[in-house]
């Protein structure tokens, strides 16, 4: 998990670039990477009001870029741009992720097993799971609030594997 770690270098210019890119388009960020082996910028984009990313929405932020890439001195020479949607199942990596997520339902993976001892009035179905499906409730700085099985526990961020958006369940 991410949870807004700190960029620097190249990685940094990207991420500024990006965020005032995507927003002079009318958009905003949800996440961004950039692949130095490959020379690969992923950029994950959204509209605010639909929560999500149409094709030409992704196409007007490529088109954007072009310019800035012939430009920039520091852009790589071969740089491959992807643009696209964060998806219905979304990574949760961020704080902001998670926020907006609050109410929904996600999936996550855990660092370790749940174990009783860490939560005494856990349903014995859940003991031993890495994995839970779950309604987020809330946040704080350094921990989720899931509801699971009717079961409200606490997870500190640092237990957190993985975390995404499930919105079929």
């Amino acid at each position: 998990m991410d949870l807004n770690r700190e960029r620097a270098g190249i990685e940094q210019k990207f991420y500024e670039l990006c965020l005032t890119t995507v927003a002079a388009e009318g958009l905003s960020l949800y996440a961004m990477e950039y692949i130095a082996g490959s020379s690969t910028l992923r950029i994950y984009i959204y509209n605010p009001e639909t929560n999500t990313a149409i094709l030409e929405e992704c196409a007007r932020v490529d088109r954007a870029f072009t310019p800035l890439a012939e430009e920039l001195e520091w852009m790589p020479e071969k740089l491959m741009l992807e643009v696209s949607s964060p998806g219905i199942y979304r990574d949760l990596s961020s704080i902001e992720h998670f926020e907006s997520a609050v109410g929904e339902i996600i999936k996550l993976s855990f660092m370790n097993k749940l174990e009783l001892s860490d939560y005494p009035e856990m349903p014995k179905a859940l003991k031993g799971n890495r994995k839970v499906i779950a309604t987020l409730k809330s946040i704080s700085k350094d921990a989720v609030v899931l509801h699971v099985d009717g079961f409200e526990m606490e997870v500190a961020f640092e237990n957190i594997k993985k975390a995404n958006l499930e919105p079929n369940i």
